[in-house]
C-alpha cells in the first residue's frame, strides 16, 4: 500500500511540475498587454487570498471589474458597468457659457493639483494652427519661424499633429484637402493663460524676433530603418528619432520636437461595417536651421541599431539618473520616454467623439482635455522645455474613431455633429482622437522625484492608473500566414480583455522594422 501511495505522490509531483513548466511557457508567449492583464489578475488573486486569511471579504478590494482598468473610482465604476453612467440632464450648449463652466471646473482641478506642483516649473502655453493637411507641415514651420521659436528650442516643449479628424466625410469640390491642426507647446509669456488652445498666435506675443524656418527630417514608418529580429520589441517612433538625434549630436536643448505623422483612412466591408481609422505613418524631427545638415547626414545606411528605451517606471529607485551637464551633445541614455493613457479618461468626460465634452462634467475631477493632462505632467514633474525632446497627444496602433461616435455603446455612426471652433476661428465638424500622450525628455534626479509626485496625484486625485492598457513595444511577429491568423485572434482577445471597441483585427506591420532581420 505504501509503495502505491509513493508512486501516486511521485506522479502527482511530476504532473504539478509539468503544469508549472507549461504555465511558464504560456506566460512567456504573452504580449505586453496580455502579460499586464495576467499579472494584475494574479495580484488580485493574491490580495483576495490575503484578505480571506485575515477574516475579511473580497468586497474590501473593490469591484473585480476594475482590476485591470485605467479608470478607478466613480468614473471607472460608471464606464465599466459597476454603476449606471450619469446623464447630464441639461448640458450647456451656448459656447460662451460652456467656456465659463469649463474654466470654473478647471479652477477647482488646479487647486487640487497645487500641492503636487514642482517648486521650479515653467508656465505652459499651447498654441494651435490650422492648415490644409497637405500644407500643414509647411504651416507649422512658418509659424515657428514667424514666432521666433524656431531659433529658441530651449523654450519649446514640443509640437504634434492634433489627432482629430476634421470634416469627416465632407465632399470637397474646391479649396484643397481636409483640414489638419498642429499644436506647439512652449514656455508661456507672463501674461498668457495656461494651455490656450483656440488661437493661431499666443495671447501675448512672445518678444522674439523672426527666425529662419526650422529644418525637418521625415521618417517613413514603412521603411526598414531599424534592425529587429522576430520576438524582439518593436521600437516606438521616439526611440528611432532619439537614436537619430544622438547620432547627429543634437541634444534636447537643440530640439524643437519629434512628432508622429497621422493619417485617417476609411475602410468599409459593407454598409454596416465601416471604420474611420487613425494610422501612424511615420514621424518628423524638427531642429533649428543651423542643425539641419547634421540631422540630414545622421544615421548612415539603414537598418540602424536602435537601443530599446526603458519607461521611467522600470528605473530602480536606488539608482537615480545621472544629471547631464547643460549643453550636452546628444540625448544619450538618460532620455525618458513616458507614455500615459488618455482615451480611457476621454471615455468618461467625452463619451461621444463628434460632440463637445458635456458640461457640467459628470466627473469634474478628471481633466477635460489631453492638453490639460500634459500640462499637469509638466508642472508636477517640473520638466524644463530645454530638456524636452517630444511632447504630443497621439496614437500608436490603428484606432477606429467611429468606435465611440454614438450615445449607444457599440453603435457606429458615419461622423457628423455640431460645428465646433477650429484653430483658425472657423466652425467645422470634427471627431476627437488621441489614445495616449507621449513625453520624452532628458532625465534628472529632480524629475525622478517629480514622477513620484505625479503618480501620487494621478492615483489619489484623478483615481487613474495611466500606464495601463498601452501595449507598447510588442514583440516583432514572424511574417507567415499562420501567425497572421493568430494575430487576428489575439486582437479579438485584446478587445475582449480591454472592452475597447476601437481595437483593429487587421494585421498592421510593425513600424520602422518590417520585415524582421531574420525573416
Amino acid at each position: 500500500m505504501g509503495r502505491i501511495r509513493r508512486a501516486l505522490e511521485g506522479a502527482w509531483t511530476k504532473f504539478e511540475e509539468h503544469n508549472e513548466r507549461s504555465q511558464e511557457r504560456a506566460v512567456a508567449k504573452l504580449t505586453p498587454a496580455e502579460r499586464e492583464h495576467y499579472e494584475l489578475w494574479e495580484q488580485r488573486t493574491a490580495e483576495v487570498s490575503a484578505v480571506l486569511a485575515a477574516g475579511g471579504t473580497p468586497d474590501q478590494l473593490g469591484d473585480p471589474r476594475l482590476t485591470a482598468t485605467v479608470l478607478q473610482g466613480p468614473a471607472g465604476e460608471a464606464v465599466h458597468g459597476v454603476t449606471k453612467f450619469p446623464r447630464v440632464r441639461e448640458p450647456i450648449e451656448e459656447q460662451a457659457a460652456w467656456e465659463r463652466q469649463a474654466a470654473a471646473e478647471r479652477a477647482v482641478r488646479d487647486a487640487a493639483r497645487a500641492p503636487y506642483l514642482a517648486a521650479e516649473r515653467a508656465p505652459v502655453a499651447i498654441t494651435r494652427i490650422a492648415a490644409r493637411e497637405a500644407d500643414a507641415l509647411d504651416a507649422l514651420a512658418d509659424h515657428l519661424a514667424a514666432s521666433g521659436l524656431a531659433a529658441r528650442p530651449d523654450l519649446v516643449y514640443g509640437c504634434w499633429r492634433v489627432p482629430d479628424s476634421i470634416e469627416v466625410g465632407r465632399l470637397r469640390l474646391r479649396g484643397g484637402g481636409p483640414i489638419a491642426e498642429w499644436a506647439v507647446a512652449h514656455a508661456a509669456p507672463a501674461a498668457a493663460p495656461p494651455d490656450s488652445l483656440a488661437t493661431t498666435t499666443p495671447p501675448t506675443a512672445l518678444p522674439l524676433p523672426p527666425a529662419p524656418r526650422p529644418a525637418m527630417r521625415v521618417l517613413d514608418a514603412r521603411e526598414r530603418l531599424v534592425a529587429r529580429a522576430v520576438g524582439e520589441p518593436r521600437p516606438l517612433d521616439e526611440d528611432v528619432a532619439l537614436a537619430l538625434l544622438a547620432a547627429a549630436g543634437i541634444g534636447p536643448e537643440r530640439t524643437l520636437g519629434i512628432a508622429r505623422l497621422l493619417r485617417f483612412e476609411d475602410h468599409e466591408q459593407n454598409e454596416h461595417d465601416r471604420t474611420h481609422e487613425a494610422h501612424v505613418r511615420g514621424c518628423v524631427l524638427l531642429v533649428p536651421a543651423e542643425h539641419g545638415d547634421a540631422l540630414a547626414a545622421a544615421g548612415g545606411p539603414p537598418p540602424w541599431q536602435v537601443p530599446q528605451a526603458q519607461p521611467p517606471a522600470t528605473r530602480a529607485p536606488e539608482t537615480p539618473p545621472s544629471a547631464p551637464s547643460p549643453g550636452s551633445d546628444s540625448p544619450g541614455a538618460d532620455v525618458v520616454v513616458d507614455v500615459l493613457q488618455w482615451d480611457a479618461i476621454a471615455q468618461a468626460v467625452q463619451p461621444v467623439r463628434q460632440r463637445r465634452a458635456p458640461l457640467p462634467s459628470p466627473f469634474p475631477y478628471l481633466p477635460l482635455t489631453p492638453e490639460e493632462l500634459l500640462t499637469a505632467y509638466l508642472e508636477i514633474v517640473g520638466v524644463a522645455p530645454a530638456d524636452t525632446c517630444s511632447l504630443q497627444v497621439t496614437h500608436d496602433r490603428p484606432f477606429d474613431l467611429l468606435g465611440r461616435s454614438s450615445d449607444r455603446w457599440g453603435v457606429r455612426r458615419t461622423g457628423g455633429g455640431p460645428a465646433l471652433p477650429c484653430a483658425d476661428g472657423e466652425l467645422r465638424e470634427r471627431m476627437t482622437g488621441g489614445h495616449h500622450v507621449v513625453i520624452a525628455y532628458r532625465d534628472r534626479p529632480a524629475y525622478a522625484a517629480g514622477r513620484e509626485r505625479f503618480d501620487a496625484y494621478a492615483e489619489t486625485v484623478l483615481q487613474v492608473r495611466l500606464r495601463r492598457g498601452l501595449g507598447l513595444r510588442a514583440p516583432v511577429p514572424k511574417p507567415d500566414g499562420k501567425l497572421l491568423k493568430a494575430l487576428d485572434a489575439a486582437a479579438d482577445v485584446y478587445e475582449l480583455l480591454t472592452l475597447d471597441p476601437s481595437a483593429d483585427d487587421r494585421f498592421a506591420p510593425p513600424r520602422y522594422c518590417w520585415p524582421p532581420t531574420d525573416s
